[in-house]
């Protein structure tokens, strides 16, 4: 499809959906939020649960999401539907996609899900997908659209995705930190080599070398652990983030190796490593990553672990 039809055809189709509601009022997202600590913000898309009147399919049948079937789906199953539609026919029918987020009322749920139908169109159709995204108005999800981009090529165009980084406004330091991380699991010499530009501040900066280890740790713990060795050491919070990130993703798979590998072999830096642990518990057990908080040796720290586990 032409860039120009696609756009178009999304257009008349928000006129039509959003028209009672207006668009003023989207003029603006949330503010951007602060990275807490150490610890970067992961985002996540909960996949909703099937609503009633969706027809069951087996392995190898055709999808099971059915606009018919959306419309019987009761109360807020209704636009989760919808917007599972929209992310099922993103791929093969762009107009079909936005057809169903229109479908999609509440203002935020409805922009999430035109974000994530370019971020699935972006390798078919790459002009198409970014022309979606300046559709979006309000900040917050013209951002997130844009970082969608970012991640959606990551493995295809890294050099486009880490670019894409430096459009996301809000999201920018967040899209910088799984871009790069990604990059790390193949080419890993590379993304140190894009931290080590220390683009921005230091307060921006750490989350590149936080990815470099959460990223690698989850492929590569022994390299993740030698490239973390390599982060520049007149910023202390470059190292203690890469550790962080380290503690995480081993913690993700063994809570013991991972506490096994901070004592044993993160060195001056085995509180950011144990720091990395409890906050991976935190996501699930909140007392545990309180209890894991006890184990950091500095006092400075020991208490930013335990403010970061009860918030």
């Amino acid at each position: 499809m032409a860039r120009g039809s696609f756009t178009v055809l999304y257009l008349v189709v928000l006129t039509l959906s959003l028209g009672v509601v207006g668009l003023l009022k989207l003029a603006q997202g949330p503010a951007a939020p602060d990275v807490v600590g150490e610890v970067a913000i992961e985002l996540m898309m909960a996949v909703p649960p099937k609503p009633e009147g969706v027809d069951a399919v087996g392995e190898g049948e055709a999808p099971g999401y059915t606009e018919e079937g959306c419309r019987r789906s009761p109360g807020p199953l209704r636009e989760a539907c919808f917007h599972t539609l929209a992310l099922q026919r993103a791929e093969r029918d762009p107009e079909g996609a936005l057809l169903a987020c229109a479908e999609v009322k509440t203002d935020a749920l409805h922009w999430e899900c035109v974000a994530d139908v370019a971020e699935l169109r972006s390798p078919i159709d790459r002009p198409g997908a970014e022309a979606l995204c300046e559709t979006i108005p309000p900040k917050k999800w013209h951002d997130q659209c844009i970082f969608g981009l970012a991640m959606a090529n990551v493995r295809g165009d890294p050099p486009y995705a880490r670019a894409q980084c430096e459009r996301a406004g809000m999201w920018r330091d967040f899209c910088r930190h799984d871009v790069n991380g990604e990059i790390a699991q193949r080419d890993p010499e590379s993304a140190l080599a894009f931290c080590l530009l220390e683009s921005g501040t230091p307060l921006q900066n750490r989350g590149c070398f936080h990815g470099l280890g959460k990223y690698l740790g989850r492929t590569d713990p022994d390299l993740a652990l030698a490239i973390c060795a390599r982060a520049p050491t007149h910023e202390p919070l470059y190292p203690q983030n890469c550790l962080h990130g380290l503690g995480w993703a081993v913690a993700e798979t063994s809570q013991d190796a991972a506490l096994t590998l901070c004592a044993k072999r993160a060195g001056a830096y085995a509180d950011s490593c144990l720091m990395g642990v409890s906050a991976n518990a935190k996501r699930f057990d909140p007392a545990e990553a309180l209890r894991l908080c006890g184990g950091v040796v500095s006092e400075a720290l020991r208490e930013k672990c335990e403010r970061f586990a009860r918030r």
